[in-house]
């Protein structure tokens, strides 16, 4: 069975790079969501926690920490 032509060494690295591009981008927009669910669900819990949220949530997205 192994009669198939194999692919050049350079398609096999292009769709690997492909697949982990995809893979990137899609990560990225879960992420987003997540954190757009996160920050919304709890608005009714009050003004603090949805305060406190919306900061851990710029940093996650920031890739930031706080300075101490």
């Amino acid at each position: 069975m192994n009669w198939l032509p194999r692919a050049s060494m350079y398609d096999e690295m292009q769709a690997a790079r492909e697949k982990r591009r995809a893979n990137l981008q899609a990560d990225m927009a879960n992420s987003a969501n997540n954190n757009a669910a996160l920050i919304s669900t709890n608005t009714t819990s009050g003004e603090s926690v949805n305060l406190t949220l919306r900061i851990a949530a710029a940093r996650i997205q920031n890739g930031t920490t706080r300075k101490v």
